[in-house]
């Protein structure tokens, strides 16, 4: 009964997925070229993993009802009563107390800088949660909220970023925002339904009976981003901010033709599958923040490289498996 209580929570909080938001900051604060602790750096992913569980569980609180109108996502806590409204609230609010209280303990002498950039992570993340399903383009409060908890790590360690620093956290601003963009894929046979307008739905994409139909202008914008997320990626290179061998470079040029090969894979399926298309979305995802350890390799070394890169891939199969049974989750 214990168990099977923690891992509704687990799913609540969508754990498998917590992962990245841990890692972005950490990544951030590698990215200043400055010396970090590894108890700095495990500070920085437990403050991650907070901001995650506030934005994903307020999340779920406010979908409730777009939810209700999915017949994938009956076995969602808040849907099935394993979890009362009530304890979801306390989880969020707990998750805010948390991160300021950390700050303060672990970060005292940044403190101010960091409760702004903290607080700033939260009011992205609450205005999306609450208006996300009604403002358009809404996709952009989520990947502010990604991106000042990315500036939360490199504020850590020091208040003087630099120009690399900045990339690596819109690098993970523009990761959100396409990943945010296109996780609404999946919901669009439901989401309109009850009054949501998700960026899909507002470019036309649409489901007709078992046809999935992604329209022109969908994917024009989609592309567009991608090209700039690449942009970014390869600028530390062209810029020579960082000291890199050639090989470094061409594994980031495969990583990038990888996630697009998966992007090209959700944009042009032509059934509405909705295991394909997460599916699909979960490995673009992953592939994309690979760039990243083999960016900052220069100042982490090949063996933190190799843990950044397995490290979540791990995470998101045992978590995966721990709550669902398979490498895929259920709702």
């Amino acid at each position: 009964m214990l168990w099977e209580k923690i891992k509704n929570y687990l799913k609540l909080i969508r754990i498998h997925s917590a992962v990245l938001s841990g890692v972005a900051p950490v990544c951030v604060a590698a990215s200043t070229g400055l010396n970090v602790t590894i108890y700095h750096y495990i500070e920085l992913f437990v403050i991650g993993l907070l901001v995650h569980t506030y934005f994903f569980v307020l999340n779920e609180i406010r979908d409730v009802e777009f939810d209700k109108k999915s017949k994938y996502l009956s076995e969602k806590p808040l849907l099935d009563g394993s979890i009362i409204i009530k304890q979801a609230y306390f989880l969020v609010i707990s998750s805010v107390v948390l991160v300021l209280i950390f700050t303060l303990i672990f970060f005292y002498d940044r403190f101010y800088i960091l409760l702004f950039v903290s607080l700033a992570s939260f009011l992205f993340g609450g205005l999306y949660d609450i208006y996300g399903k009604k403002l358009p383009h809404a996709d952009y409060l989520t990947a502010f909220t990604v991106f000042f908890m990315a500036l939360y790590g490199g504020f850590s360690v020091t208040i003087n970023l630099g120009l690399l620093t900045y990339i690596i956290a819109l690098l993970a601003f523009f990761q959100m925002l396409i990943n945010n963009i296109i996780a609404g894929l999946k919901d669009v046979d439901h989401d309109y339904i009850a009054g949501g307008l998700s960026t899909p739905l507002r470019m036309k994409v649409k489901v007709e009976g078992e046809l999935f139909l992604v329209s022109k202008h969908f994917i024009a914008y989609i592309v567009s981003l991608k090209i700039v997320h690449i942009s970014l990626t390869i600028l530390p290179f062209a810029m020579n901010l960082i000291v890199y061998e050639n090989w470094q470079f061409y594994i980031v040029l495969i990583l990038i033709f990888i996630a697009v090969a998966f992007m090209i894979r959700f944009l042009t399926i032509k059934k509405f599958e909705r295991e394909k298309i997460k599916r699909a979305i979960g490995f673009h995802e992953m592939f994309a923040f690979m760039v990243v350890p083999f960016i900052i390799m220069g100042f982490i070394g090949p063996i933190a490289t190799i843990f950044l890169v397995i490290f979540p891939v791990i995470w998101l199969g045992v978590f995966l498996i721990i709550m669902y049974g398979r490498l895929m989750p259920a709702i």
